[in-house]
């Protein structure tokens, strides 16, 4: 017979929840109702009540025979053999349902719910997974995924529709990709497609030919689903139960991450104020290389990273000068285009020889714009404002020249500042690095909280801003520590090259603040910017080279 003093409190364990996640939104500027309550429900289930504004959770009391028979029913149907399963099922899963139903509540406090309830179930379900996924030690997400796996097949037993929790998952590709009905890459690929040109994965899915007949009738047969999950939402407990646990099931397993501020960034309208980003020109004027070299000798004195950023702009729109230039020979036109080419996409932000080098292949009247003269053709009186490119490069400028007060050029400056303290950020183009900050998350962290699991499949790069990691890795069935990350590091790059499992622990040793770039981001802009690439193997290689010079004179 159970003891009931051996089962842990779920409500208790809810209660706890709530609190902390409040606390953790709260610092990435999500703020909860503060009327907002966990209340005891009827039933087995966990709810938002958009009339009072609370959360309702439902966990089995053995003192109440009402609650045995319902604990009967769910172990039935979760396939659990004993309440002490139950207990452990629902301990595992609470962090994630409480989760999920504070996303509702800040959809709903925020005017942001919608009438398309099987999108707002998705919604809630990325919310629960940046707050829980992470915190899940790769045996817990092992135990979690079994539980699960066991749940599906007695839910499945019930259904007669099956499959349908994956193909009405949020995303068909990353359901058929868990399944191993379709590679990465070709999800990768889809994904690429999808940000580039705005093309629907689904619809390409349907073109590849690369499904078999059932997939494609499955696809078909998707809206119908989602249709009639929102006609009769909740109305049968089963089917409810069913998606949920197999929704969840494909969020433990799949390879995907989300963070907390890119829920606040996509869901919530709730964005960090940004300079807008800034496309490369095709053929500047002569005034405008001058305005940003000015730029630069205005803002290096005051902020090293206003004046890098400006030397950057200066630099590339120079390149791009040369290379709309015609020579006298096409010869000559494709030798300045392909060096110029070369020195913009290839360059360890040290300037060197190599611009004084293009100086000689260019005509004599852009030579004056090259730095080694440019100093002394500069007109003081240039009008900077009429002048200088963008309306980027005209707010930053008078961020930090004139000392106009500008949110948006304080965040975007304090972002290109951290980048460059990277080896593998610095080097880059800072039209390339204005949209890399657009998409970093920001990650809080306390102590003891672990943000890389050895042997997870996670392909994100992250950059730590402030606090310390601890970088450990298992030996003789012991962690073992063998590192230690810096602010201004890179982390977790080897595994976005290399697409596999985390090789280490990394575990913050006191509260610590990083950005993540995702790895689909990473690779779009890889695909749109090869120098993105290029730059991150290269810091790799050389840091690697350093490692092993290290350890052969340990040796």
């Amino acid at each position: 017979m159970t003891d009931p003093n051996s089962l842990i409190d779920l409500f208790a364990l809810g209660q706890s929840c709530l609190t902390s996640f409040i606390q953790e939104f709260e610092s990435y500027g999500i703020t909860a109702d503060p009327r907002l309550t966990l209340l005891r429900g009827k039933g087995v289930l966990c709810y938002y009540d958009f009339k009072d504004g609370n959360i309702y959770l439902s966990t089995p009391d053995l003192s109440d025979p009402k609650s045995k028979l319902q604990m009967l029913f769910m172990r039935s149907i979760l396939r659990c053999d004993s309440n002490e399963e139950l207990f452990e099922f629902l301990g595992l899963f609470i962090p994630q349902v409480i989760a999920h139903e504070l996303a509702h509540h800040f959809r709903h406090r925020y005017g942001l719910f919608g009438d398309n309830l099987w999108h707002e179930e998705q919604v809630a379900n990325q919310l629960a997974m940046a707050v829980t996924k992470h915190r899940l030690s790769p045996p817990e997400k092992e135990k979690a995924r079994d539980y699960l796996h066991r749940a599906l097949e007695g839910l499945s037993e019930k259904m007669e529709a099956k499959n349908i929790a994956a193909d009405s998952y949020r995303s068909i590709v990353d359901a058929l990709n868990t399944a191993g009905q379709i590679g990465t890459t070709t999800v990768e690929n889809l994904e690429r497609m999808q940000k580039i040109f705005a093309l629907d994965p689904e619809d390409m899915l349907r073109d590849s030919g690369q499904l078999s007949d059932e997939l494609l009738q499955r696809l078909e047969r998707r809206d119908d689903i989602i249709d009639e999950i929102n006609e009769d939402y909740a109305s049968d407990y089963i089917r409810y139960m069913y998606y949920h646990v197999g929704w969840v099931y494909l969020d433990v397993t799949g390879r995907s991450t989300h963070y907390v501020e890119e829920f606040a960034r996509i869901y919530l309208d709730r964005r960090v104020d940004l300079l807008p980003p800034v496309e490369p020109s095709e053929n500047p004027s002569e005034n405008e290389i001058y305005a940003c070299y000015r730029a630069y000798q205005d803002t290096a004195p005051i902020s090293e990273a206003a004046g890098y950023y400006f030397y950057k702009r200066y630099r590339s729109l120079l390149l791009a000068k040369l290379q709309s230039i015609e020579l006298s020979t096409p010869t000559q036109t494709q030798q300045l285009q392909r060096e110029a080419a070369f020195l913009l996409e290839n360059w360890n932000g040290q300037e060197g020889d190599s611009l004084s080098y293009l100086s000689q292949l260019a005509p004599p009247p852009a030579r004056v714009l090259f730095p080694n003269a440019i100093a002394e053709h500069l007109d003081p009186k240039l009008p900077m404002q009429l002048y200088l490119p963008t309306e980027t490069d005209k707010r930053l400028w008078k961020h930090v020249f004139l000392k106009e007060k500008d949110e948006s050029a304080a965040n975007t400056l304090h972002r290109l500042s951290l980048l460059d303290q990277t080896d593998i950020y610095k080097p880059l183009p800072a039209e390339v690095l204005l949209g890399l900050v657009q998409n970093f998350c920001r990650i809080y962290l306390n102590p003891d909280e672990i943000i890389i699991w050895e042997g997870e499949i996670n392909d994100d790069v992250y950059i730590l801003i402030q606090g310390e990691l601890a970088v450990s890795v298992t030996q003789d069935g012991q962690p073992k520590r063998v590192g230690t990350i810096r602010p201004g590091e890179v982390f977790g790059e080897m595994a976005f090259f290399t697409r596999e499992p985390r090789t280490a622990t990394v575990r913050a040793t006191e509260p610590s603040e990083c950005f993540v770039l995702k790895d689909s981001d990473l690779h779009l802009f890889a695909f749109k910017h090869p120098s993105t690439l290029m730059q991150m193997a290269g810091a790799l290689a050389r840091r690697i080279a350093s490692l092993n010079r290290a350890s052969v004179a340990q040796a």
